[in-house]
This record gives structure tokens, sequence and C-alpha cells, in this order.
């Protein structure tokens, strides 16, 4: 259940990005898939089946992206933004 929390996180960012932007679509999933499994690889070495992945980094995505403005570029700074989480993958804050 907590993996489709993550996945329907990262289609909703997508759908949102439909317009013509400048971000390369194929190169941020590509990215996030690798940033998103290097860090799941570290939360389970740290917490186990202790601590919720996908709450944790629902709450970092969330907060992170709250910054960004409904303007054209919105879609492009939720996913760059979401990105940068899964990039920096930042255990303490779980």
């Amino acid at each position: 259940m907590r993996y489709a929390l993550i996945i329907a996180m990262l289609l909703w960012s997508t759908l949102l990005a439909s317009a013509e932007t400048n971000l390369d679509r194929h190169k941020w999933s590509q990215q996030i898939g690798i940033a998103g499994k290097s860090c799941l690889a570290k939360f389970r070495q740290k917490f186990g089946n202790d601590h919720n992945y996908a709450d944790c980094f629902t709450d970092q995505t969330d907060k992170e992206i709250d910054t960004c403005s409904r303007d054209v570029e919105f879609s492009n700074c939720v996913l760059q933004r979401s990105l940068k989480v899964y990039q920096i993958c930042d255990l303490s804050k779980c």
C-alpha cells in the first residue's frame, strides 16, 4: 500500500506536467527511479520494517513542493523538487 502512495504521487506530478516545459520527462523518470531505489535501500538498511517509507518521503516531498507557485513553471518545480527529495534521501526526517 505504501508503494502505491508513492507511485500515485509521482503519477500526479507527471500529469501536472503535461504542458510544454524545459524539463526532459524521460530523463526525470529515469533519475527518480534510480534515486528512489537507492533511497529505499538506505531506508531499509537503517530502519528495516520499523518505519513507513512512503509516509516519510511523502511528508518530505509535500513540504518541499509547498513553495512551488501555481504558475506556468509549477509542474517543473514539483518534478525538480520531488526528485531532489529522493536524491538527498534525508533519513533523519523519518
